[in-house]
């Protein structure tokens, strides 16, 4: 009894450790660069570079970035030495009104037109 009971048992954690790997398995994608195929990790964050920058208090001028949320951000370097990302959530309300204010003059101008 006791040795069916510890194969049962061990083929439940063996379908726990299966399931629990390939959920955490990343989505990968391999890249040429000159005859070296390198793995680029797919899941990673699709943050984009805005045409907007920052000036910190020490006139030192950051680029804004914006995450796949939609937040507004720069990239900070501490005194020692590691760089982290500092949210901007003015900033992040300002570029929605922007951009909310160049698509609201784009369709004027094509409403003109026709």
């Amino acid at each position: 009894m006791l040795n069916k009971t510890t194969r049962i048992l061990g083929v439940i954690v063996l379908l726990l450790g299966f399931l629990m790997l390939s959920q955490r398995a990343p989505a990968q994608n391999v890249k040429l660069k000159g005859k070296t195929f390198t793995l680029v990790d797919s899941t990673k964050s699709q943050d984009t570079k805005t045409d907007y920058t920052f000036v910190d208090s020490n006139n030192n001028v950051h680029p804004i970035y914006l995450s796949k949320n939609g937040k507004a951000y720069i990239y900070r370097t501490s005194k020692k030495g590691k760089i982290y990302k500092q949210y901007l959530p003015k900033v992040t309300q300002m570029i929605k009104e922007a951009d909310n204010d160049d698509r609201d003059a784009n369709t004027t101008r094509r409403s003109r037109r026709n």
